[in-house]
C-alpha cells in the first residue's frame, strides 16, 4: 500500500508540475502548436504576433523582438518560448536571472524543422502524445500538397517582396519561410539564386527575374491597396509579366514569423490554387 500510495504522489507530483506551468509565447509559429495541442491553459500571455490565436483577455505583451522585462517577471511566468528572433538579449538575460526558463525554439524554414519545433513544444507542455499527432498531421498536409502539384505543368515564378517606406525593397531569397512557401505552392523563387535571406535589391535585378506573380504580405498588401499603386511606386516592374497582368498575390503576415510553421503550410496549399487558379 505505501508503495502505491508513494508511486502515485510522484505521478501527481510530475503532473502538478507541468500543470502549474505558465507559459509566454513569443511567436506565433509557437502559439499555433500550442494551441493545436490543447496546451493552451498553460499560456499566460503572448506575443503580439500571437494576438489574433488568444482569447481577447490574453495579455500581449508586444513584440517579440523588443519584449520588456519587467513586463514579463510581472505576470510570475515559469517558462517564456520563442524563436531566435526573439530579445532583446538583455531582457532575455534579465528572465534568466529571475529564475525564468528561456527556451529558444527550431525556428527553421523547412518541414523537418518544423517538426522539431513540434516535438519541442510537446516535450515542454507535457504534450508529447499529441505532438505525435500533429507531426502526422503535418506530414499528410504535406502529402495532400505535394499530390496536387503532381499534374502541373508550367511552373510559375513568384517573388516575394517586403516594403518599408523610405527604404528599399527587400526581396526573399534562399533560406526564408517565403522561399520554401513559394515552392510548396508549387512555384519557383527567381530570388532565390540571387540572394540569401531577406535582402534588398535593386528594381532592374527584379526585372531581370522576370515574375509572374508578385508576393506581397497582408499588412503591405492593405498599404499599397492594388497592382496600380504598386507599379506606381515601382513603375520598372511594369517589365515584367507580374506588372503587365497585374498579377499581385498576398500572404498572411503571421505565415512568415518564427519559421514554417502550421499557418505557412495551410497558406502554401491555398497560394496552390491562387497561383494556378484551380
Amino acid at each position: 500500500m505505501k508503495r502505491i500510495t508513494l508511486a502515485t504522489a510522484l505521478l501527481f507530483a510530475a503532473t502538478s508540475t507541468f500543470a502549474s506551468e505558465r507559459i509566454i509565447s513569443a511567436g506565433a509559429a509557437i502559439t499555433e502548436i500550442i494551441n493545436a495541442m490543447d496546451a493552451q491553459e498553460q499560456l499566460v500571455a503572448v506575443d503580439v504576433t500571437s494576438k489574433s490565436m488568444v482569447d481577447k483577455d490574453m495579455p500581449v505583451l508586444g513584440y517579440h523582438r523588443q519584449l520588456s522585462a519587467e513586463s514579463l517577471i510581472a505576470l510570475n511566468p515559469t517558462r517564456l518560448l520563442g524563436s531566435n528572433e526573439m530579445g532583446p538579449q538583455s531582457t532575455l538575460d534579465l528572465l534568466k536571472q529571475a529564475g525564468i526558463e528561456v527556451d529558444v525554439l527550431n525556428s527553421g524554414e523547412t518541414v523537418e524543422d518544423l517538426m522539431v519545433r513540434i516535438e519541442q513544444v510537446g516535450e515542454l507542455t507535457d504534450t508529447s502524445d499529441k505532438a505525435v499527432e500533429l507531426q502526422k498531421d503535418v506530414e499528410a498536409k504535406v502529402a495532400a500538397i505535394n499530390a496536387n502539384l503532381e499534374n502541373q505543368d508550367r511552373k510559375k515564378k513568384v517573388l516575394f517582396l517586403m516594403i518599408h517606406d523610405g527604404r528599399p525593397a527587400n526581396v526573399a531569397g534562399r533560406n526564408t519561410t517565403a522561399d520554401t512557401v513559394i515552392r510548396l505552392a508549387g512555384a519557383i523563387n527567381p530570388a532565390a539564386d540571387a540572394v540569401e535571406s531577406y535582402k534588398p535589391v535593386s528594381l532592374e535585378a527584379m526585372v531581370q527575374m522576370q515574375p509572374d506573380i508578385i508576393l506581397l504580405s497582408s499588412r503591405t498588401m492593405s498599404k499599397i491597396g492594388s497592382a496600380d499603386e504598386l507599379l506606381k511606386q515601382m513603375p520598372l516592374l511594369a517589365a515584367t509579366p507580374a506588372g503587365q497582368n497585374k498579377a499581385l498575390a498576398m500572404i498572411d503576415g503571421t505565415a512568415l514569423i518564427g519559421g514554417l510553421g502550421l499557418k505557412s503550410l495551410s497558406e502554401a496549399e491555398r497560394l496552390n490554387s491562387v497561383f494556378y487558379k484551380k
